[in-house]
């Protein structure tokens, strides 16, 4: 597809999420502003970072990966779920598996919906102005933790937009998480999440909780409902939080 249309498929989310087309984005607290789709974190083999399901109205990321690797999967995800004929798709992490035009739309879509064209170049050139428009290694952390991405993705964005060669590409690709603990930044968008068990979050829950309450399920139904979600916690309530007055 051509870059430009897919960079108005971008815009055209980002403006349906009431967000602008230069700041950072919120992907998993926006999601929940789509009261039909239901998200489900689930523990996928490596190799699998996602997959939607259009007419259940269903997107599935990886629980077993990074927060950056989760907001990438989202927004792919979400090409699939807003623009992709097909009803079914299943995203693969590695590169080597994208073979389908539909998934490279869908990786440059993502990209865009996460790091907006001229919010990118903009940022880009400010961060390598004191270094003669030269982008090193803080550079690319500092891209990373202002836009809550991936390594992969910026490396992936700097090499289309021939910032960096392909050796740099392979250079900045080891000791992620050492390189910008050294630097000063927060780990945690490397890192992969301690509990991975699966969850489902959005239209789902809500669908059942209005079953329960219209007397149209019973509250064991209701129940049964949550626990085929993975959602025992809420059964059991399991670390109930106090209401706390702000």
């Amino acid at each position: 597809m051509d870059k430009i249309l897919i960079q108005r498929k971008a815009t055209q989310i980002r403006d349906k999420f009431c967000v602008d087309h230069h700041s950072p984005i919120d992907l998993f607290s926006l999601i929940n502003t789509l009261s039909e789709l239901t998200l489900v974190f689930y523990p996928f083999p490596d190799g699998i970072s996602g997959m939607c399901m259009k007419q259940a109205q269903l997107i599935a990321i990886n629980s077993n990966s990074t927060k950056g690797r989760q907001v990438f999967s989202l927004a792919h995800e979400l090409y699939h779920y807003f623009f992709d004929e097909d009803d079914a798709s299943l995203s693969y992490a590695y590169n080597e598996f994208n073979t389908f035009q539909k998934e490279a739309d869908a990786n440059q879509f993502a990209s865009y919906l996460l790091m907006p064209d001229a919010s990118f170049s903009q940022m880009l050139f400010k961060l390598t102005q004191p270094h003669q428009g030269k982008v090193d290694l803080l550079t690319i952390i500092e891209l990373e933790q202002y836009y809550q991405v991936s390594r992969n993705a910026v490396l992936t964005r700097l090499l289309s937009e021939k910032a960096i060669t392909q050796e740099e590409k392979k250079l900045y690709e080891i000791d992620i998480t050492k390189t910008a603990k050294k630097y000063g930044f927060d780990t945690s968008l490397y890192t992969k999440n301690i509990n991975t068990e699966p969850k489902t979050l959005g239209a789902y829950l809500k669908m059942a909780h209005d079953l329960k309450e219209l007397g149209i399920i019973s509250e064991g139904k209701y129940e049964s409902y949550l626990l085929e979600a993975y959602r025992s916690d809420i059964v059991f309530d399991v670390n109930g939080d106090p209401d706390i007055d702000v």
